[in-house]
Order: structure tokens, then sequence, then C-alpha cells
């Protein structure tokens, strides 16, 4: 992947975190540093929350690695990415099955730069070794790196 693949995660939007999070806790965390940039509203990321509420763990991704994010309309202002990585997984839902230790909190501005994230993201989430990188990162850019390819 290019560096312009994913210039919507600049080191100010990675956060580590050894602290033991609620689900709600950790999506806010995630999501802060879009919030602190103004790329989304706060609604956003109360949306984001409430979409899995209402829909269930649909944002796990599987591998320990969660998604979460809401339809572009409903306070997002660009597109961008944000990492959080608890060291003390998190139940998404407070299930369980569901236990997360990356959240990728995701900002489109419509359907379409939607899926084109999603795309470049699962050529990350499909290699395991890429998927360890990002699980076991301490700083900003050993996490950047995993997806600029280097």
């Amino acid at each position: 992947m290019s560096q312009d693949a994913f210039s919507e995660l600049p080191p100010t939007r990675v956060q580590f975190t050894n602290e033991p999070l609620g689900w709600r806790e950790a999506v806010r965390l995630a999501g802060r540093p879009m919030v602190d940039e103004g790329l989304v509203d706060e609604a956003y990321v109360d949306a984001a929350i409430a979409i899995a509420e209402e829909k269930g763990p649909f944002y796990d991704l599987g591998k320990g690695i969660a998604m979460p994010h809401a339809r572009p309309e409903l306070g997002s202002h660009g597109i961008g990415l944000s990492y959080l990585r608890c060291t003390t997984p998190v139940n998404l839902l407070d299930r369980e099955d569901h236990p997360i230790e990356v959240f990728l909190m995701l900002a489109a501005t419509d359907k379409n730069t939607h899926i084109d994230m999603l795309r470049r993201l699962a050529t990350v989430l499909i290699d395991d070794a890429l998927v360890a990188r990002l699980k076991n990162a301490t700083t900003p850019d050993e996490v950047i790196s995993v997806f600029v390819g280097e």
C-alpha cells in the first residue's frame, strides 16, 4: 500500500491504553482524536455506539479487531481512521465472545469512500502477520508502517 492510501491515519490518531475499559468507553476513546480535530462530531461517536446496541457486534471484524463507525450523515466531515490498542481486551457489547484488542474507528464522507476504505483495510486484515503487528504495536510509527507496507 502506498503512503497516500493511509494518509487518513496520522500519528495523532494512534492511541494505546493499559487501562481496563468498558466497550462504550473504548469506542469514545477511539473516536476522541477525530472529534478533537473536527473530523467527526461527538454525535457520530454516539451513533457508532447506538448502532452496535441496536444491530449487535457487527463491527467486530474478528481477530480481536473492531471497526466502530456510523453513517456519514450522522456527523462525519471527512475521511479518516483512528487506532486504539487496548492491552486488556474489551468485550464488545459486554459479550465475552467478542473480545477486542484494537479499535479502528472509521470516518467516511459517503457510501463510496466508506466501501473504498473497507476494501483497503481488508487487504491488511486478511494478513495474519499484519494483524499481529497491529495488535503488538507500541508506537504510532509501528501502527502506520502496517498500513503503508513497510
